[in-house]
């Protein structure tokens, strides 16, 4: 049985040889390689949709650990001379720069202090064994930084509460079961009530 196979001599393969390499155009993929860069940013955009969200929730607990270890520490300096806390208000911490590290969000008249997440940070007489005996300051947080964030805030402050439930305090063992039911009770918002004490 025969076949209609043409055979070429070896000058005529050299000739389709170059044929070929004068014909291949540069700077273009072909569809196997379009098709995995495609594949790639896909696997990239994919990264980055639930990466993000998990990097900017540690960055940002981070920076509220740090500003909140400086409002402690610049609550207990403003009032080192006081009796007790009962004359304190947020103007006069604020004033006595108790709140310094917060920078352009404290208010230039002293009667507001902003959050790093935009709210309202708050600072009055509180009791956490005899009435007027700590400064409790409130401050707004999204619920996956006060998660995140409580661990460690508790070894800052004497009491610490997230909506109204005390996490850590003097009769008050901190459990990271209940701080993490306590940050999600308040919605996407916690509420974290931090008491600064003369220790």
């Amino acid at each position: 049985m025969k076949t209609n196979v043409m055979q070429c001599t070896p000058a005529q393969k050299a000739q389709t040889r170059r044929l070929g390499r004068l014909k291949k155009q540069t700077g273009e993929l072909s569809l196997i390689e379009a098709g995995a860069v495609l594949g790639a940013a896909a696997l990239l955009s994919l990264a980055l949709f639930y990466g993000v969200p998990f990097v900017r929730n540690m960055v940002q607990s981070s920076t509220f650990k740090s500003e909140v270890g400086m409002f402690h520490t610049g609550i207990q300096n403003a009032t080192s001379n006081d009796a007790d806390f009962s004359s304190e208000t947020l103007a006069t911490l604020a004033q006595n720069h108790a709140f310094e590290a917060a920078g352009a969000r404290v208010s230039s008249d002293y009667s507001t202090v902003t959050g790093i997440f935009g709210g309202q940070v708050t600072a009055e007489p509180g009791t956490v064994t005899s009435s007027n005996d700590a400064i409790m300051t409130s401050y707004p947080v999204p619920k996956a930084v006060c998660s995140m964030a409580l661990s460690a805030v508790v070894n800052i402050f004497t009491e610490v509460s997230v909506n109204g439930t005390v996490v850590s305090g003097p009769s008050t063992t901190f459990s990271s079961s209940k701080a993490g039911s306590a940050c999600a009770s308040g919605g996407d918002t916690a509420t974290i009530a931090m008491y600064t004490t003369r220790s």
